[in-house]
């Protein structure tokens, strides 16, 4: 368990714990290989319950998950493995921390799609479906998916990095069902806490609605919440500075067409997050491999993205090569403490840069090994709002800030 995960105070009444994953490039710095590896080990995992081969590099996979020694020959051996299930499939990925990890399973299947659910207001756009996730900081997810990508699928995969409770399976699930009814589930995750009423909840979803639902995880168990008083903690003060740095608009990418927020931010074709196909991803692999060659050479980068867009840091990372990390902002407001054992030392916040008044958090970036820092954001409108993050950075490293999507 100690590869997989720590645990730590929320700053949130709904639920005050966390699964602080070890492995997926949210809450805690990552090496590309292990983020991806985990993604790769859940594909094998549907690709033998499908019949299929498993991935060749599944026990490499797991070594360097159980020792922290990475080894970039065998991811990159690893991602090279495709396969074709026998039912048209769409894998839905869960933000805003699984996004990446439902892209790295995707990843792996040939005539298939993708799409995460989002957490964004896209302007005059009709959400395919919208489903709560009640314990959540942020609660509400819409999903965007273009016509017909839904309705013609015969089984859904959804993934996400943990399954605690089992309600917003039940309520994704669900929602699914009310719009586009008769499809087979599959769920993966890393964690399954579920104990056996919750998982009774689900085989009862089923039963009353005719689905058949499977669930598959790296690790299954169940814990025992004893509540006590949560410790205080001082307001943390948004970050300042200012200044005129201005980002690098060399490596931009045309945006996905007519979709774009209140505050104008445009968004990538890569994500996922409008749907894309096993061969439109294909185009990631390149895409990674020419931006990581324009960049400066560094031998232990930090490549820090935004919010839901985690798959492209992650593949950026891995074509930087050497000794890479890889974080991304988040909206979980985490308890920090200098306590022994516990994995949140230090946290900072700031304003979503050209969202609407979103808090952001990111921690334990003092303590990083690192000499320069790329900072992919999807989308800079105004310049200015960006400047506290950036000053904060460059008291750490050097940092290289790339604007991935041009402006309308």
């Amino acid at each position: 368990m100690d590869s997989l995960f720590s645990i730590a105070l929320r700053v949130n009444k709904k639920r005050q714990f966390l699964f602080v994953s070890k492995l997926i490039a949210k809450h805690l710095a990552v090496h590309p290989a292990l983020a991806l590896g985990t993604g790769s080990l859940l594909a094998s995992l549907l690709m033998e319950k499908s019949g299929l081969s498993p991935i060749p590099q599944n026990q490499q996979i797991v070594e360097m998950i159980q020792s922290g020694e990475t080894c970039l020959e065998t991811s990159r051996q690893s991602l090279e493995v495709r396969a074709t299930l026998p039912d048209q499939t769409v894998f839905i990925g869960m933000a805003e921390t699984a996004t990446g990890l439902g892209h790295a399973v995707f990843h792996h299947f040939d005539g298939a799609a993708y799409i995460h659910t989002t957490r964004e207001e896209i302007i005059r756009e009709t959400p395919a479906f919208v489903f709560e996730e009640e314990h959540s900081h942020a609660t509400s997810h819409k999903v965007y998916a273009p016509a017909k990508m839904l309705e013609d699928a015969k089984t859904i995969v959804l993934i996400d990095d943990e399954i605690s409770t089992g309600n917003t399976l039940l309520n994704l699930i669900t929602a699914l069902d009310a719009q586009f009814p008769g499809k087979k589930y599959i769920s993966l995750s890393i964690l399954d806490w579920r104990s056996e009423s919750q998982q009774r909840n689900l085989d009862k979803l089923a039963e009353a609605r005719n689905l058949e639902i499977e669930v598959l995880s790296l690790q299954r168990g169940e814990f025992e919440l004893h509540h006590s008083e949560s410790p205080e903690e001082d307001e943390i003060q948004l970050l300042q500075g200012d200044g005129k740095r201005l980002p690098n608009r060399s490596r931009q990418c045309e945006p996905v067409a007519d979709f774009h927020s209140a505050t104008r931010q445009r968004y990538l074709p890569f994500t996922g997050r409008f749907g894309l196909t096993s061969s439109g991803h294909r185009a990631i692999d390149e895409w990674a491999e020419n931006t990581a060659t324009a960049m400066p050479v560094s031998d232990k980068p930090l490549v820090i993205g935004i919010g839901e867009n985690m798959y492209l840091p992650l593949r950026f990372a891995l074509a930087l090569g050497g000794d890479a990390l890889v974080q991304t902002t988040t909206r979980s407001p985490i308890f920090a403490a200098e306590e022994k054992g516990y994995p949140i030392k230090e946290k900072v916040r700031f304003k979503l840069p050209d969202a609407k008044d979103v808090d952001q958090f990111l921690y334990n970036i003092s303590e990083l090994n690192i000499d320069r820092i790329y900072l992919l954001a999807e989308s800079v409108i105004d310049e200015d709002t960006w400047q506290p993050l950036i000053a904060y950075l460059e008291k750490k490293a050097p940092v290289e800030w790339l604007a991935l999507a041009e402006k309308l």
